[in-house]
């Protein structure tokens, strides 16, 4: 091994020492307790109300109605309101001067977030109440009750839930001895309109159903029916079909439980009542599960039978939900609590960045040029060049999301993943050819030959820009998931994957880059392989059971069947399949790279071919490993843990259920997936400031020169994106990334356009090309601004919006072609 420079010597000393030490104090997961799903989080003061209605209004709570604790009889029903202020240091509950028109208990009460308080129905001294309300204002001084449209009947006893502004009212009784119903109603908060019918619910009549919402579908969970028995069956309206589905029963019946089902963390609902279990419903692989309850005090006699949830509010309970029990009103939220790693996990983890770090110091004993330091001699063998090109298109967002998303819905996906296979041949017959034969060093400079020089600089910076915040990204959110389920720090997740990269991209250029991705590769596979296994033999008949089971519940459908562009159909999937995929292959540096880094035109398009043929077991395997996932959980429903976020589910697999070894490896995978697009990055984006940029404005200066440019360009992308990284996550808030995101991705589809612009015709010069990228730009903005069209077809109107353009503007443009 050659010698190493004094200032990488000590950052990999540095690294080693990070590495060693976080693997102290680990223990195993498996001895920890388990987590549970809910916790007590706070505790609010107590009204002397019970029965009364419950809602919130910005960032107070307020109780109406109900029947006074020293209340002898039903004649004791109050109209008062009173009002807690979440915000106050000191928060205590006083009665406002404004009242409810009618003295009621009992009533339905929802809590919309952007309207107010619902109260609907409900008993009063004469029997049931047809009235409705809508309580808003966030002040003693405006709060106001605003009358709703009557509900068709007298309505007490009934359950209630939102989707979006409608209003969903099930079942109840019309007289206080009558008998349970089975009607349906439903009010457009919108319109005001009034009370519409809805399909009556399936089965027998009921009250004290609970009810809730889960991504825009209602649920009905039990109830007691006519002969005041508990019932068990569980229903779910989805509204857009206006149908109502059987979903799995309850395991146990329910004892006087709050009535509204109560959300924990991304996907789960639970069922709060005084039983000494908890009951949690799992909408997506259907299956209930009893959990250790957790220590919510008496809430069997209750203030309230509502639920309010509290998200998006400027109070320290933001986030959470309050349930309402007679004694103490509780604060519930999400109790993840993480299990640590094996000490075993942990020397996979550093093993594998030890393992990097020896590549990239094992690989600087030639990298004396930028040749060398760009495209490593260009002695990179094909099918090592073609495992990097796949790997350049896997991060691990790559490798969380795609499972996810499987596990969420269903192979929909799938088509678009084996688009790569279409766009390869293309790649090698077209684009090859154009960038081998004009000894590129970036596919930037095909721009400067072919158009103008303008051209370059713009669709440089452009790939420049956009590369930092992928860099910030990549990082923050595999960290992001992986702190929330192993318990490690994200800052040091993201400083000690940043750090890594620098040092053996800095070492070994493009060299070290592409044979760390093959490294990654072979880990990404077998630890992916590894999960897939444990998830088979853990689910119900092994894999005949798990086909059968994902066959029946629809896991496996692989194409929406329509034309229609708004969602994913078979023609929008297959538009983004194909000229998703043409961006990459035609103007993205850290793919052009690679092919120009192998010895000659043959070996380029043999890359080409072979990184595209690993789409198809990895398609498989993803996506297999989310249907896995679904399989795996819905025979082990108790095992399932609350995520904060719907990409978490794999990681949460891996620390939970994996051996202890094994989960370090395929920890290593995503590490490994992370990092293998850190390092891209970092390399083409060092490539394209140092040959479209630098060089152009500095060409007296010589290689060696320039080589050390690479290297301090190499650090300082790094450095940006790493530390954009952590602000981000200091800040916790994403969306002004994803608008940036959305700006400069405008120019990706048309930059792209302007590439196969100049492949397939000579007759367009530099003003064709610019309008065919302004034009590709807006019509992708427009698109997505004034329509639904799903974003998978956006790389093809701006494809072919510049093309069309471009070849228009070149029949009217006859001018020369300029020359460089």
């Amino acid at each position: 091994m050659g010698p190493m420079n004094t200032p990488a010597r000590c950052l990999f000393a540095t690294i080693l020492a990070v590495l060693s030490t976080s693997m102290l104090g680990c223990g195993n997961p498996h001895d920890e307790p388990p987590r549970n799903v809910l916790e007590s989080i706070d505790a609010l003061p107590v009204p002397a109300v019970h029965d009364a209605g419950f809602g919130r209004v910005g960032t107070t709570l307020l109780l109406w109605g109900g029947t006074p604790s020293n209340g002898r009889s039903e004649d004791a029903t109050t109209d008062r309101i009173l009002q807690l202020d979440l915000e106050s240091n000191d928060p205590t509950w006083h009665a406002l001067d404004v009242e409810i028109p009618v003295a009621i208990r009992g009533p339905v009460s929802l809590t919309h977030p952007d309207r107010g308080a619902l109260s609907i129905g409900g008993s009063t001294v004469g029997g049931p109440t047809d009235d409705a309300w809508l309580i808003q204002g966030t002040s003693e001084d405006d709060v106001r009750v605003h009358p709703l449209p009557s509900v068709p009947a007298a309505i007490a006893g009934a359950s209630g839930t939102l989707l979006g502004d409608q209003v969903l009212l099930i079942g109840g009784r019309e007289t206080a001895l009558g008998p349970p119903l089975d009607r349906v109603w439903r009010l457009d908060l919108a319109t005001e309109g009034g009370w519409q019918a809805v399909d009556p619910i399936p089965g027998p009549g009921r009250v004290d159903a609970v009810a809730g919402t889960h991504r825009s579908v209602a649920y009905v969970v039990g109830g007691i029916d006519r002969q005041d028995q508990p019932l068990l069956d569980v229903w779910r309206y989805d509204p857009a079909l206006n149908a109502w589905h059987a979903c799995s029963p309850l395991p146990r019946p329910m004892r006087s439980p709050c009535e509204s089902l109560v959300h924990v963390g991304w996907d789960m609902l639970a069922v709060i009542d005084e039983g000494e279990d908890l009951l949690v419903y799992h909408p997506n692989t259907d299956r209930w599960s009893r959990r250790d309850r957790p220590d919510l005090g008496p809430i069997g006699l209750l203030t309230s039978r509502g639920v309010v949830p509290l998200a998006d509010i400027d109070a320290p309970v933001d986030g959470e939900t309050i349930v309402a029990p007679r004694t103490t009103p509780v604060v519930l939220g999400l109790a993840n609590h993480p299990s640590s790693l094996a000490a075993l996990d942990w020397i996979a983890i550093a093993g594998y960045g030890v393992v990097l770090l020896g590549l990239g110091a094992w690989c600087a004993r030639r990298e004396n040029s930028t040749d060398e330091f760009f495209l490593a001699g260009r002695r990179i063998p094909w099918w090592a060049s073609g495992i990097s090109i796949f790997a350049t298109s896997v991060s691990a967002i790559t490798f969380m999301a795609i499972p996810a998303k499987s596990w969420d819905t269903d192979w929909t996906y799938f088509l678009q993943s084996l688009g790569v296979i279409i766009v390869a041949p293309i790649a090698a017959l077209v684009f090859v050819p154009a960038f081998r034969r004009t000894d590129l060093t970036t596919a930037y400079e095909f721009l400067e030959r072919r158009f103008h020089w303008s051209l370059r600089l713009a669709a440089s910076a452009n790939y420049m820009f956009l590369q930092v915040g992928r860099v910030a990204l990549v990082t923050l959110l595999p960290a992001l998931a992986l702190a929330a389920v192993t318990g490690l720090d994200v800052t040091w997740c993201i400083v000690i994957m940043g750090a890594v990269c620098i040092v053996y991209t800095v070492l070994g250029g493009i060299e070290a880059v592409i044979w760390s991705d093959v490294l990654q590769v072979v880990v990404l596979f077998g630890g992916a392989f590894w999960a897939l296994v444990v998830m088979v033999q853990g689910t119900d008949g092994g894999l005949t059971g798990l086909y059968h089971d994902a066959l029946n519940s629809g896991k496996l459908r692989a194409a929406d069947w329509s034309l229609d562009l708004t969602r994913p159909s078979i023609l929008a999937i297959a538009l983004g399949a194909i000229f998703a995929n043409l961006i990459p292959y035609a103007s993205d540096q850290s793919v052009v790279q690679r092919y120009l880094a192998v010895r000659d035109e043959r070996e380029a398009k043999r890359a080409v071919l072979g990184g595209a043929m690993l789409a198809i077991p990895a398609a498989f395997i993803f996506f297999g490993l989310g249907t896995g996932l679904w399989a795996f959980y819905r025979s082990n429903p108790e095992a399932l843990q609350p995520t904060g976020q719907l990409d978490q589910i794999l990681p949460l697999f891996v620390v939970d259920m994996l051996p202890t070894g094994v989960a370090g490896v395929v920890l290593a995978g995503l590490f490994a997936a992370a990092m293998s697009s850190l390092d891209s990055a970092m390399n083409s984006v060092s490539t394209a400031f140092t040959t479209d940029w630098y060089q152009r404005f500095r060409p007296s200066t010589d290689d060696r020169h320039r080589l050390r440019v690479a290297r301090i360009a190499t650090v300082g992308i790094g450095t940006i994106g790493t530390c954009a990284a952590i602000l981000m996550a200091r800040l916790d808030d994403p969306s002004l990334l994803d608008v940036w995101f959305k700006v400069i991705g405008l120019f990706g589809s048309g930059i792209a356009g302007v590439f196969i612009l100049g492949v397939s015709t000579h007759r367009t010069g530099a003003i064709a090309g610019w309008s065919g990228l302004v034009a590709g730009a807006v019509t992708v903005w427009s698109i997505g601004t004034f329509t639904s069209i799903n974003g998978l077809t956006f790389a093809a109107f701006g494809i072919v919006a510049c093309l069309a353009t471009g070849l228009l503007v070149g029949v009217v443009d006859r001018r020369s072609l300029p020359q460089p």
